[in-house]
């Protein structure tokens, strides 16, 4: 959670690494998603800190990080199983899933590139402090 949110923070005041650009940072990203995924359930920040830093437009985040999220959800059923849920849980699933694709599509052409990079950039930083409160409660 530390790390998402100030690596959030650094890419919010303007800073970027020039090293997590291209195959590299691509990789770095990934790995670093894929750490964080198994260890905290926040994997998606990386990434969309990957595309920010890298200067990605909206047009190409989009259909990388869904084709991301499909993969990333792909080896977490192969190693975890699919989850148990009851018949309504799998219905709202559906819907939000849903729903969430209808919105988007509707939105896409209406919502500001700045705007949408700063959407972005929010809620990494929500999943940062989300996952940093949940350690801290823990404790």
């Amino acid at each position: 959670g530390t790390l998402v949110s100030g690596a959030v923070l650094l890419v919010m005041s303007g800073a970027r690494a020039p090293a997590l650009q291209g195959v590299r940072g691509a990789f770095a990203a990934g790995a670093v998603s894929g750490f964080m995924n198994s260890s905290a359930g926040v994997g998606g920040p990386a990434v969309s800190l990957y595309a920010v830093n890298a200067g990605w437009t909206t047009r190409e985040f989009v259909p990388n990080a869904q084709f991301y999220g499909v993969l990333v959800n792909a080896f977490s059923i192969a190693a975890k199983g699919v989850p148990r849920l009851t018949g309504p849980a799998w219905l709202l699933v559906a819907a939000g899933i849903t729903a969430g694709a209808v919105v988007g599509r509707a939105l896409a052409d209406r919502v500001p590139e700045q705007r949408a990079r700063r959407t972005v950039l929010l809620l990494a930083l929500a999943d940062g402090l989300t996952a940093l409160g949940k350690g801290l409660w823990g404790l």
